[in-house]
């Protein structure tokens, strides 16, 4: 070297001139590649320590952080997987402590965080930090975790959380301020019917409520409370008001007085139980109307039911008093109360009335009754007779006529009686002796101007006469002898009264009539009593042959007016009262009775003429 400088200071010599540079130049040309080499393999013995180390390092940190990372300023240096987690658990626990506020109207819910799982999601970076620096060849991580170890490395904080949770949450605490609609009603009291009005609902849709919940608390910068809005939708009725006003309305119109009505009777059902009746039913739109509830109707017709009801008549056999079957007395059906279609029609004429029509009666429903014993049966065995005449009287049931004994024996014993054709009736013939063996006592009778309440055997029985009297004349057979009582009394047919009486000396008044008829007659009684009233009836029977009786009204002339006086007696107590006459006008009455047969040719042409005696009433007062 020194040679060739002190050589290049000498001279310049090309390579072609220079004998002494060629070994030189030769020479440097071997020298570089043996530094080449040396320097390379310097390097290599560099880079193999260090690669020693790395590999130390890595082996070092084997399933640990490396050196320099942190989680959001936590740092993980070193740390193992659980070392890790556990101190992001205890560093990042916040994230589950805090609450979601819907504010609404109704009031306020609150959601926990912990109620849809928000917590910090520690798996993850734990994970995360695991995978720093653990990428690339042996020298890219080298110089990784040189850049780890000088300035480190942070990693972004994660949570998660359920939105599914969170929305279900809300919409279940909102839930509880939900208020279903409630729609217009009619109630019905006893005593009116009135309506309740329809309400509005409301309902809370928490989907845009979590949504902006959501938002929020999906950041990890969220705060403890996060508060957001739920606004209310109103939900309305089915049902409004106007149907319920519409029903009412209606059920005012069908709650009023129910007439019931079978021929001129008729029967009144009270407004205030017609009310008891009615139901309101939902329709098929699901409004509610007013109904009749059709079994409730029969219990409010019992009354009618009895009033209606016909008890059958079966035929009878029309006897002689020794039982010989001489006639048929027809049968009649029975009829009572149709409940049901009675029911049915009330129901309806109601019904009606709910949708406009005015009021109206309600004919009564009636089903027959048949007789156990038909007249097409009975007269198998007998002709079929008919009632001709009858007659019924009532009166007093008291001492003056032995209590009633003595107008029913007659009765009694006249029952059955049969007239054969052209057979004449004659009133003490056919009653026989009045004694009392034979069921009569004392009673009352006209003795001159007065009246003996109780003086005579028998008293009283002119009220079957008169009676029996009536019934043939209606029927229209020959009338006989007849007389009248010497005043009028009120009980009897004015003009046609017919009294019977017998006197100790022989004398007697009767009552008659004959079957002038073709076909024989019955004479049926029947006896009866209620409370201090009794009453008798005679029925005159036999096959028709088509006459036909007119009987005039009562003609009046010649009228005297009666009084009561009052008398004062010693036969009393004093200051006791008794009416012992009783007073009837003094008048003339005159009755005709024409008789035809079915070719209109007269057959009977009556009159009689009857002339009262003035009566005066007496008051006796004890003195």
């Amino acid at each position: 070297m020194m040679r060739t400088a002190m050589t290049t200071a000498d001279g310049v010599f090309t390579p072609e001139t220079d004998p002494v540079a060629e070994p030189a130049v030769a020479r440097r040309r071997r020298v570089w590649p043996r530094l080449l080499i040396g320097f390379l393999v310097g390097f290599a013995l560099c880079f193999g320590v260090a690669g020693g180390a790395l590999l130390a390092y890595d082996a070092n940190h084997e399933g640990r952080v490396l050196v320099g990372v942190n989680v959001g300023g936590v740092d993980l240096s070193g740390l193992d997987y659980d070392q890790a987690s556990a101190k992001l658990s205890e560093a990042f626990a916040a994230y589950g402590d805090g609450q979601v506020v819907v504010r609404t109207d109704a009031g306020d819910v609150v959601v926990p965080y912990a109620a849809f799982s928000r917590r910090a999601d520690i798996g993850a970076m734990v994970d995360a930090a695991m995978q720093v620096g653990r990428s690339g060849t042996a020298i890219e991580r080298a110089a990784a975790e040189v850049r780890l170890a000088s300035s480190g490395m942070t990693i972004e904080p994660r949570l998660v959380l359920d939105p599914d949770a969170l929305a279900t949450q809300v919409q279940d605490a909102l839930s509880r301020f939900d208020r279903a609609p409630v729609d217009s009603r009619v109630i019905k009291s006893v005593a009116s019917v009135y309506t309740m009005p329809a309400q509005a609902g409301r309902t809370f849709d928490g989907a845009d409520a979590s949504a902006a919940a959501l938002a929020v608390v999906g950041r990890t910068d969220a705060p403890p409370e996060v508060v957001v809005e739920a606004a209310a939708t109103p939900v309305p009725p089915a049902h409004g008001d106007g149907e319920a006003l519409s029903a009412k309305a209606a059920a005012d119109r069908m709650v009023s007085d129910v007439v019931v009505t079978l021929g001129k009777k008729h029967w009144k059902i009270k407004a205030a139980t017609v009310r008891t009746w009615l139901r309101f039913e939902t329709g098929a739109s699901g409004s509610a109307a007013p109904t009749v509830d059709l079994d409730a109707i029969p219990k409010s017709l019992s009354k009618v039911a009895k009033a209606v009801k016909v008890a059958p008549v079966s035929a009878k056999y029309l006897k002689t008093r020794r039982g010989r079957v001489v006639g048929v007395a027809a049968s009649a059906d029975g009829r009572e109360l149709d409940t049901l279609a009675t029911a049915a029609a009330i129901a309806q004429a109601i019904s009606e009335r709910g949708g406009g029509a005015a009021p109206a009666p309600v004919k009564v429903q009636t089903s027959k009754i048949p007789p156990k014993l038909t007249t097409e049966e009975a007269t198998k065995k007998a002709p079929l007779m008919k009632m001709l005449g009858t007659w019924k009287t009532w009166f007093p049931i008291s001492d003056h006529n032995f209590f009633g004994a003595n107008i029913w024996q007659p009765a009694k014993i006249i029952d059955g009686t049969v007239l054969a054709p052209g057979q004449r009736f004659e009133w003490w013939s056919a009653v026989g002796p009045v004694s009392p063996s034979r069921g009569f006592g004392p009673g009352g009778f006209i003795a001159g101007d007065h009246t003996e309440p109780t003086g005579a055997l028998g008293g009283g029985m002119c009220s079957s006469s008169t009676t029996l009297f009536n019934a043939a004349l209606r029927a229209g057979l020959q009338m006989g002898a007849r007389s009248n009582h010497k005043y009028y009394i009120y009980r009897y047919p004015l003009g046609l009264d017919a009294t019977v009486s017998k006197t100790p000396g022989g004398g007697s008044q009767t009552m008659s009539f004959t079957n002038d008829m073709r076909t024989p007659v019955v004479i049926r009684t029947y006896r009866y009593r209620a409370g201090g009233k009794g009453w008798v009836r005679y029925e005159i029977w036999g096959i028709p042959d088509g006459r036909k009786v007119s009987l005039s009204k009562p003609a009046v002339s010649n009228v005297r007016k009666a009084i009561t006086r009052t008398v004062y007696v010693s036969t009393l107590r004093k200051g006791v009262r008794e009416q012992t006459e009783f007073p009837a006008n003094g008048m003339h009455v005159s009755v005709s009775r024409v008789v035809r047969d079915r070719n209109g040719h007269v057959l009977h042409r009556d009159v009689w003429n009857t002339n009262y005696t003035l009566w005066n009433g007496i008051i006796q007062v004890g003195r």
